[in-house]
Parts: C-alpha cells; sequence; structure tokens
C-alpha cells in the first residue's frame, strides 16, 4: 500500500498534465487545423461543382475561395455578399464598354481607366468590406470585359459564365463556413469589448502620465477594429444583430472616455512642466479614489457583480466630488504661489471623465453581462455613428495611379500583342487598388510579390510533375491539396496573409486546367513574365506616388485638423462627437496608428491630441453661449474668431494676439463689471475652458512640441 501512494500521485500528475496540454491544444492550435480543413473542403467542393458543371475555368472558383476564406462565418457571408455585389457591378460595367467600344480599344482603354480611377477611390472613401465590393467592381472589368475585347460575340456567355464560376466559389465558402465547425465574429467583438475594457482600468488604474500616445493609439485602433467587426456581424448571428446598436453606443462612449482621460494626463504633464506641482498632485488627489475604483488587487471587474459594484462606487464619486474638491481647494489656497484656476480646470475634466465613465460603464453591462436578452433592440440610441473625414487629395492621387496602371499595361499589350497581357492587366488594377489605402504600400506589395513569386514556382512543380498524373477528381484534389492548405496557413497568420494572398492568386490565375489537365510550357512563361511585370508597373507607381510618406503629407492632416477646430469655431451645428469621429478618422486614414514609433506618427498623434483639446473646449463654450448676456456673448463670439484665425493661420504673431485677449477676457470674467451678470454654472465653464485653451494654445509652440514629440518617440520605442 505504500509503494502505491506514489504511483497514484505520479498517474494523477500525469493525467493533469495530459488534460492540460489537450486544452491547450484545444485552444491555440485546434482552430488552425479547423481552419484548415474547412479551407480544403470548401476548395474540393468548389471543384467538384465546377467540373460537374462543366464550366469552362474551374480555377476562378478555386480563386475565389482562396480570396473569401476567412476564420469567421461572418467574414465569410460579408466577404461573399460584397464580392457578389462588386461582381455583378463590374460585369454591367464591362457589358456596356464592350457595347460601345468593341471596335475601337483606345477609347474602350480611356473609359476602362476611368471605371478603375473611380473604383479605387470609392475604395479608399468606404471602409471595411463596402470598400472591397469597389476593389471587384474594378478588377472584374479586367476578367470579363478584356477577354470580351477579343470575341465581342461571345460577350454575354464570357461574362454569364465568369459569374456562375464566381457565384459556384462564393456558394461553397460559405456553405463550408457555416455547417463545417461555425466560428462567430460575436467571440471577437466580446474579447475586443472585454479587451478595451481591461486595458483602459489597467491604464486608469496606473496613472501613468508618460507615453499616452501609445495606449491612446491602441485604443482607436480598438475602436474601428470593433466598428468593422459589428458591420460584418450583421449577417452572422440574432445576438450581433441585436446587439449592433449597443456596440456602436460603446464605441460612441469609449470615444470619448478615452480622450478626456488622455486630456487630464496631458494637462497634468503641462503643470509638472509649469512647475506647479501643488496643483498636479491636488488633481491626482482627486482622480486616485476613481483610479483605485477601476482594479481590485491589481486586476479589472470581470464579473457582472464587480461591474455593478464598480457602477455603483463611481455614482458615489461623482456624489462626493464637490465635498472633496472643496477639501483640496482650501489645502491649496494656504499656500502662497499656488493658482485655484489650475485646480478648477482639472476639476471639471475630472466630472466630465466621471460622467463618461458612467455612461460607459452602464453600456459596457448591457452588452457583457446580460448579451441575451432581446429587449435591447428596442432600446433606441442617439449617439452618432463613426463619422467620416475625407482628404480627397489621396483619394484622387490612388485613382490616377489605378487608372496609370492600367493604361501602361494596356499600351504594353496593344504595342506587342502580348498573350498574356489581359493577366498583367489584371494583377496590376488588384494590386493598385487593393493595396491603394495601405500606410506602407512598398512593404505591403513586396510582401504579396514574395506570395506571387512562391506561387509561380508552385503552379511549375504542379503543372509539370503532378497534373500529368492527375486522371480523375481525386488525384487532381490531391494535386491542389499542397498549394490550397499552404496559402491558408500562410493567410492565417497575420504576418504572412499577404504572402499567402500572392500565393493564392498567382496560383489559381496560372494552374494550367480547365476543363482538360496539361502543361504549356510558353504559356506557363508568358504569364509568369506578364505578372512580374505588373508587380514591376505597380511598385513603380506606387513608389511615385507614395502620398503617406511625404513629409509634406503630415503637415496637410497638421490643417486639416486645425481646419476642424475652424469648423466648430463657425459653425453651432457641430457636436463633440461628431468632431472627435471625424478628427480620429482624418487621423486614422493617414495611416499613422500604425506606425507608433516613427517620430511622424508621433506627431500626428500630438496634433489630433492637441486638435481634440481645442475643439472640446470650444464646444463646450458654444454649449453655454445661449444662456449668455448680449456683451458676454459678443465678447466670447471674438474669442472664437481669433481661435480660428489662430488656426487658419498660425503665427507667433497671431498666437500672441491671441494669448493676450484671452489674458483681457478672463481678467473681465474674473472681476469685470459684467461679471456678476453670468450665472456661477457659466462663470465658471467660461472660465475654466478659456483658461484650458489658452494653456493648451500656450504649450503648443514648436520648442514644447519638439520636447513632447521626443519623450513620446523614446516611449514607444
Amino acid at each position: 500500500m505504500q509503494h502505491r501512494s506514489p504511483i497514484k500521485q505520479g498517474t494523477r500528475w500525469l493525467a493533469m498534465c495530459l488534460q492540460q496540454a489537450g486544452l491547450d491544444w484545444y485552444r491555440q492550435d485546434f482552430p488552425l487545423i479547423g481552419y484548415l480543413c474547412k479551407y480544403l473542403l470548401a476548395a474540393w467542393l468548389a471543384l467538384w461543382l465546377a467540373l460537374k458543371m462543366e464550366m469552362d475555368q474551374p480555377a476562378t472558383a478555386l480563386l475565389t475561395v482562396v480570396i473569401v476564406m476567412h476564420f469567421r462565418s461572418g467574414m465569410v457571408i460579408t466577404k461573399s455578399y460584397y464580392r457578389l455585389i462588386g461582381t455583378g457591378i463590374g460585369i454591367l460595367f464591362s457589358l456596356l464598354l464592350v457595347a460601345w467600344f468593341a471596335q475601337d480599344r483606345f477609347p474602350f482603354f480611356i473609359a476602362a481607366a476611368l471605371w478603375i480611377g473611380g473604383c479605387t477611390a470609392g475604395s479608399l472613401v468606404y471602409r471595411h468590406f463596402q470598400s472591397y465590393g469597389f476593389v471587384l467592381a474594378g478588377y472584374t472589368l479586367c476578367i470579363v470585359g478584356l477577354p470580351a475585347t477579343l470575341t465581342p460575340w461571345h460577350t454575354f456567355q464570357i461574362a454569364s459564365t465568369r459569374m456562375s464560376e464566381i457565384g459556384v466559389g462564393l456558394l461553397s465558402a460559405t456553405l463550408v463556413s457555416e455547417l463545417v465547425l461555425p466560428q462567430r465574429l460575436w467571440e471577437n467583438i466580446q474579447a475586443v469589448v472585454r479587451g478595451k475594457f481591461r486595458d483602459f482600468s489597467l491604464l486608469l488604474g496606473s496613472g501613468t502620465p508618460v507615453g499616452l500616445n501609445q495606449p491612446f493609439t491602441k485604443f482607436m485602433q480598438d475602436l474601428y477594429q470593433l466598428e468593422s467587426f459589428r458591420s460584418s456581424a450583421q449577417f452572422e448571428t440574432d445576438d450581433a444583430r441585436v446587439h449592433s446598436g449597443t456596440i456602436n453606443q460603446l464605441n460612441m462612449r469609449f470615444m470619448a472616455v478615452s480622450t478626456t482621460y488622455v486630456i487630464f494626463q496631458r494637462l497634468l504633464q503641462r503643470l509638472q512642466r509649469r512647475e506647479r506641482q501643488h496643483e498636479a498632485q491636488a488633481l491626482r488627489d482627486l482622480m486616485q479614489p476613481l483610479a483605485d475604483a477601476f482594479l481590485i488587487n491589481g486586476h479589472p471587474a470581470n464579473s457582472p457583480r464587480a461591474l455593478a459594484d464598480l457602477q455603483a462606487t463611481v455614482a458615489a464619486y461623482q456624489q462626493a466630488f464637490p465635498a472633496a474638491f472643496n477639501q483640496q481647494r482650501q489645502a491649496l489656497s494656504a499656500l502662497l504661489d499656488a493658482r485655484q484656476l489650475e485646480l478648477d480646470t482639472g476639476a471639471e475634466l475630472l466630472q466630465r471623465l466621471a460622467a463618461e465613465l458612467a455612461a460607459y460603464l452602464q453600456t459596457y453591462l448591457w452588452l457583457v453581462a446580460s448579451p441575451g436578452k432581446r429587449q435591447v433592440a428596442s432600446r433606441e440610441f442617439t449617439a452618432a455613428n463613426v463619422e467620416m473625414q475625407i482628404d480627397w487629395l489621396p483619394v484622387m492621387i490612388a485613382a490616377t495611379r489605378g487608372a496609370f496602371t492600367l493604361l501602361i499595361l494596356a499600351a504594353l499589350w496593344m504595342s506587342i500583342d502580348w498573350p498574356s497581357g489581359i493577366l498583367a492587366m489584371t494583377l496590376g488594377v488588384i494590386t493598385s487598388t487593393l493595396f491603394a489605402g495601405s500606410p506602407t504600400p512598398m512593404a505591403t506589395l513586396r510582401q504579396f510579390a514574395a506570395g506571387v513569386v512562391l506561387g509561380i514556382v508552385l503552379v511549375y512543380i504542379s503543372n509539370v510533375f503532378w497534373l500529368t498524373a492527375a486522371h480523375d477528381y481525386l488525384m487532381l484534389c490531391l494535386v491542389l491539396a499542397p498549394a490550397i492548405l499552404l496559402t491558408a496557413w500562410l493567410s492565417a497568420r497575420p504576418a504572412t496573409a499577404l504572402v499567402g494572398a500572392g500565393l493564392g492568386i498567382a496560383y489559381f490565375l496560372m494552374i494550367g486546367f480547365n476543363q482538360a489537365l496539361g502543361d504549356n510550357p510558353v504559356r506557363y512563361f508568358n504569364d509568369s513574365i506578364a505578372l512580374m511585370i505588373a508587380l514591376g508597373v505597380s511598385a513603380m507607381m506606387f513608389s511615385l506616388t507614395d502620398y503617406a510618406a511625404s513629409p509634406w503629407a503630415r503637415r496637410r492632416i497638421a490643417r486639416q485638423l486645425r481646419g476642424l477646430v475652424v469648423e466648430a469655431c463657425l459653425h453651432t451645428g457641430m457636436t463633440a462627437a461628431v468632431f472627435e469621429a471625424r478628427a480620429r478618422d482624418l487621423v486614422q486614414r493617414s495611416g499613422d496608428l500604425h506606425r507608433p514609433q516613427v517620430a511622424d506618427s508621433v506627431g500626428g498623434v500630438e496634433a489630433l491630441c492637441a486638435t481634440l483639446e481645442i475643439g472640446h473646449s470650444v464646444i463646450a463654450l458654444r454649449t453655454v453661449a445661449g444662456s449668455l448676456p448680449l456683451q458676454a456673448q459678443r465678447l466670447l463670439q471674438h474669442t472664437l474668431l481669433l481661435i480660428a484665425h489662430n488656426d487658419k493661420q498660425p503665427r507667433p504673431k497671431n498666437r500672441q494676439q491671441l494669448l493676450q485677449w484671452l489674458d483681457h477676457f478672463l481678467a473681465w470674467l474674473q472681476g469685470g463689471e459684467y461679471a456678476q451678470a453670468l450665472s456661477p454654472a457659466s462663470l465658471q465653464t467660461l472660465i475654466t475652458q478659456l483658461h484650458f485653451i489658452r494653456l493648451v494654445i500656450a504649450t503648443e509652440a514648436p520648442d514644447h512640441q519638439a520636447s513632447n514629440l521626443a519623450q513620446e518617440v523614446e516611449h514607444a520605442a
């Protein structure tokens, strides 16, 4: 009996290890294995249907599966939906072009270039898979319209055949994704929502005032990722559709909370740089109870009970804030060199932060604590959607680049009667439209080109050594399996997703089978050269028109951010939510969120933060303007005009003039003859917001900006 105890303990320990290993394998490796199997099954199903229906190019159905397959079922359905719409529109336009210009290629390619330019512009203007639909509408013209120019009398047959082949691929991918081990986007949505709350709770609990740009950038990326998931999950489950409004509301409220917190921390940084340590410490003491509430033993709240307790704590903090503020104000008044106005300004930001946190927690509880409640569908929200702020210059540059890419390749095709010219134009249009919105297009194109080269090599092996031995459907499936699995495996990893896309597109564009199998070396080498020339032309066009990497693009974005402040000063209809969403969208489209270690990108985020600071204060001033006496309204309007003038023309003279006027206006409010005519609440808002604007403008001088930029780059690195 004494010898059995160690054996039992060892057996139990081994069983626990095996159980843990099994759980780890199921969580980490099984999803990838399941995805590879689904990918392979969808491709085989599309191949079987295409061969059974005796379609001209079964590889087109396989290529469609490669393009639309994704881990999550909602993504597959959404991509299939927009691919079907984009393909249909592209086919209709192709039929029109062939009908109009079948006898003359020159006007045909001019019209085609304009179409490609318009589709490229649309892919940049719209987000998510709406953008993908424009890409499909663009290069469908190459797949259908260009071959139809060679045989115009077969145009309708080509269009219907390609539509059928694409439809088979979409149907196969959708069926397999929905019926075999479906993975729901709703799980990703909940993970992103919980991750945002966890990260913000840790940031708020730590109270670290340095390196704010990096978490702020991460919050912005999460916001747009959640918006992408929300739009894609509409086709997926009832939960996703029911909670769509809740997710949108959560996004908008988290955007407000994160901005207010960053503004408050930047205020503390400014006070420290101005050696206002007592005021900064008093504000930290005021915020500390709120920060402590978000961490329980160093961890964020994660249970419904803990979240409800946190919500009650935030409400109690709001009620107790006036007493705590008066206590800090009295303590600060005992110091000779202390300034009460600094404390008042920070206290108003803290009150705004607490109110926004209460609203955010309420929405978060709706989504996380009880996600199964169907009555959420009847709840109406007043928050605006994520607004768009479009810079039309890069859109026009991308449209011009796409049009000229097609024209260059078309000129090469017509001048030498190149057999693989259509393939070159197809890949050139794909790359110019698909990567038009990339923040680093050359790096993106290099990864894609590596996949294309790998696909060319794999096609040679398949055509020469494998396809010649494939005499039935089963053998053909085995021949294609290595390329399909390699494409799926590379596409499943974010670091190699573009390589997988290049491999899949090149392989199934060149694979040597249709209704009959065989190897054609001449066609293979022509197609290989065509793909490489298309990549070369695309790389040349991207290098010549890389707007995102140019220094003047940064200055243009800064001017547009200042233009939003001008618009907030001059237009009364601008709300805080719309202003912030447009400012964030402008920076997000510039690509600065994807390069947090680059000095120019850090400078862009710094400019965004300064814009949000002034813009929110301007909108707060406009909110109280209606309750002011006529004289105060005139002075406030003059102040807003000076702020707008300074942002239109940010010169030292204009800045100094604005600072002098703000000093004069603040002195008038604090002791002027008309100050008694204002209500205490309106007077307090005017004083704190004007003082905050003055503080921001005074510290956003070039020397201060350079110091801030160096600190943020050092922290990000």
